[in-house]
């Protein structure tokens, strides 16, 4: 009789033991399955941080600079289309090299020995629109008339304290002196591509 009273409370206190030990490892595991699922949030909120913030930087340096290939494009679409209503045929700058005029002037590398509305401004390629001169260039575009004079048209399209002006110069001897082009097409639709836009040639 001691005998079967000992095994029932031993088999109680193993019952016992025994939910209270599976409970323990229940909550346990619980737990740690609990942590791993926020960590795994938090890490990828992280991600999702450090993704917009690397898209954010992206966008910030592209709105940064007032020049891109997407304005590029459209200046060059505007000047084709420009170009024959005023029966002129201009070679664009391809960014490589230089481009040479009829009066014997090579642009860019020569934008050293030019002046800007008469005076020693700084003047230089620069094509996103930002650099180290007071005319950053983004642009040049040059017709030379037929004839065996030295005649030419030569455009520079520029910022300038970041505000876009179309330069012109048309100098057959001397020193080249760009000024601001008194063609509002040109200078207008400049700066409405400049801004975002379109042309509306």
């Amino acid at each position: 009789m001691k005998k079967k009273k000992l095994l029932l409370f031993w088999g109680r206190k193993m019952k016992k033991y025994r939910l209270t030990h599976t409970l323990a490892v229940v909550l346990v595991a619980g737990l740690i399955l609990s942590g791993c699922t926020n960590s795994s949030s938090a890490k990828h909120n992280e991600a999702d941080s450090s993704s917009t913030s690397s898209s954010a930087t992206v966008n910030n340096n592209q709105s940064s600079t007032p020049w891109n290939s997407s304005k590029d494009q459209k200046l060059a679409q505007f000047m084709d289309d420009w170009a024959p209503t005023m029966n002129q045929q201009y070679e664009k700058y391809s960014g490589h090299g230089n481009i040479g005029t009829k009066s014997g002037m090579e642009y860019p590398s020569e934008f050293g020995q030019t002046t800007v509305n008469g005076t020693n401004d700084s003047i230089g390629w620069a094509p996103s629109g930002k650099g180290p001169y007071a005319y950053n260039v983004v642009a040049i575009y040059n017709y030379d008339r037929p004839g065996n004079a030295a005649t030419h048209i030569t455009y520079a399209f520029a910022f300038h304290d970041g505000e876009p002006v179309a330069l012109v110069d048309q100098s057959t001897n001397g020193t080249p002196d760009w000024t601001p082009t008194k063609n509002t097409d040109v200078s207008g639709n400049f700066a409405k591509i400049a801004a975002g836009g379109s042309s509306s040639f």
